[in-house]
């Protein structure tokens, strides 16, 4: 996912630390990319992976949270743990009060349940910046297709 990502001209910005996020940077990286990783104060004995380029270390973890959420200007949504899910949660919300208007490719298996059964709720709809796609190269299709 990143190397498609810094092959379409995106800057990685992820959460800094292991997992999909020293996959994605590391894939950034071989493409010729650059990576950001915002990390936090409040994991002290965390440093970010190898493969990023500059870490932004916030003091707490919302802080990282919303920073990440502000550099962003388009979302791949990948499977992950609960942080994942805070994150894509709180995207889907600011998108719902108009707080911004970014895309967000949701890719992950996982994530793509979790939002179907979210939207059976008729309380919730999907927003039209988002979509649910099955490969990589769609991801990246959907944020291109906004910028």
């Amino acid at each position: 996912m990143g190397f498609l990502i810094a092959k379409s001209g995106f800057q990685l910005v992820n959460g800094g630390y292991g997992g999909t996020m020293l996959a994605s940077a590391k894939g950034a990286k071989e493409a010729g990319g650059h990576t950001l990783g915002v990390t936090t104060d409040q994991f002290p004995d965390s440093k970010a992976n190898p493969f990023i380029d500059e870490e932004m270390r916030k003091q707490s973890w919302s802080e990282r949270m919303h920073e990440l959420i502000a550099r962003g200007d388009g979302f791949v949504v990948l499977d992950g743990g609960t942080g994942t899910l805070a994150e894509l949660s709180v995207i889907w919300e600011m998108e719902r009060k108009g707080l911004h208007s970014k895309p967000a490719s949701i890719l992950g298996k996982n994530m793509q349940l979790v939002v179907s059964t979210l939207i059976r709720n008729p309380d919730i709809e999907l927003p039209g910046t988002f979509a649910m796609v099955t490969t990589p190269e769609a991801a990246v299709d959907h944020l291109r297709g906004y910028f």
